[in-house]
């Protein structure tokens, strides 16, 4: 057989070349220094001004924002994908494509997959603007996400996940060539100047990573799980659990419940399938599956987001969603994650089952 038959085709290779072009221009201490502190609005435009001074397609179809424009590098904007469909169909292909984009119905990003073969990474930057819906973004659009197989959908807590997991996303779209997109939620908080390790942006890409282990020893302890904006209300959460109730957390970030959920169900399947080989387990399962703490889970989305994970994980669990009857109350949601910490606690019969009721009194949420 003719070895030219295994050889890539010249569209993929320069594919290669220009993500790999991409990757050096983004490992920047620069960049890196200023994602830190910067909001995943603020660092995904900074990134797509890196990238556009080299070999990416940057699409910014929030055009009409005065912001963005004046902060690109060129003045030169792509406000549309539609001019990739006068290129050729191996041009079309020679770049990474980053599509900056604003909408809150699921009927716009599908305008926008449309442009792009539903090729490339997207970032919705709705939540960093009021709205009516939770996260900026109509309910239906997290939901059809969750259930879109080519797509992978993340809510990044910070500018420096925001940056670690687009890098993993132009290897594994571009370089390694998993087919599909991503898609980015951005809101505009500020960031909390925290770096992540090499290890903790694979895993954030993964679905989750570790913001802050165990620090003491206690015979209560919980997990509590933030995705996006909410994992700063975990953290003060995990404060109020410490200093009020003497409890101890272990918090992660996991910016992807979806893939999370997917990455569970795959291996679960793959071990029914194959009864005799050895067991397959799953990144939660790597995560979570050392410890009997239960686990309370927080999502911006609807509470069905971050129930996706339940089934999988091997402790008691709870979620906590924008659509959760005590966040709709309009009451600090901070205490409501203390509150239905002990709650879980005690129903395991780590504490006395009565701690969560004294808390809602205490917090004045009852």
């Amino acid at each position: 057989m003719e070895l030219e038959r295994f050889h890539l085709p010249e569209s993929m290779r320069e594919m290669r070349h220009a993500a790999a072009s991409c990757l050096d221009r983004l490992d920047d201490d620069a960049l890196s220094a200023h994602c830190r502190s910067a909001s995943p609005r603020t660092a995904m435009h900074a990134i797509a001004n890196r990238l556009e001074q080299g070999s990416a397609w940057i699409v910014r179809a929030v055009g009409r924002d005065a912001e963005v424009h004046a902060s690109a590098a060129d003045g030169h904007h792509n406000i549309s994908a539609w001019p990739l469909w006068l290129r050729s169909e191996c041009q079309r292909r020679e770049k990474p494509l980053l599509y900056l984009m604003r909408s809150e119905s699921v009927a716009g990003l599908r305008a926008a997959l449309a442009e792009t073969t539903s090729q490339g990474i997207f970032c919705n930057d709705a939540e960093a603007f009021s709205s009516r819906w939770p996260k900026s973004v109509q309910p239906a659009l997290p939901l059809w996400l969750s259930a879109m197989a080519d797509g992978t959908p993340y809510d990044p807590a910070s500018g420096a996940e925001t940056l670690a997991i687009l890098r993993a996303a132009l290897h594994a779209l571009y370089i390694d060539g998993e087919p599909g997109f991503v898609y980015f939620s951005a809101h505009a908080d500020g960031g909390d100047a925290r770096a992540l390790s090499a290890a903790d942006g694979l895993h954030a890409f993964k679905g989750m990573y570790c913001a802050a282990p165990l620090q003491e020893t206690s015979t209560a302890s919980v997990r509590l799980l933030g995705a996006g904006k909410t994992l700063s209300q975990v953290e003060r959460a995990a404060k109020l659990l410490q200093q009020d109730w003497g409890v101890a957390s272990e918090i992660w970030s996991c910016p992807s419940y979806t893939r999370l959920a997917r990455d569970a169900y795959a291996a679960e399947r793959w071990n029914t399938l194959h009864p005799r080989a050895e067991k397959r387990g799953s990144h939660l399962q790597t995560c979570l599956g050392g410890s009997a703490s239960p686990v309370l889970a927080v999502t911006g989305y609807a509470q069905n987001i971050a129930s996706q994970i339940g089934g999988f994980v091997p402790a008691r669990f709870a979620a906590l969603g924008a659509d959760s009857h005590p966040l709709r109350a309009g009451t600090d949601s901070t205490q409501w994650i203390a509150a239905l910490a002990l709650k879980a606690l005690g129903e395991e019969g780590r504490i006395p089952l009565g701690r969560a009721k004294e808390a809602l009194e205490r917090y004045r949420l009852a």
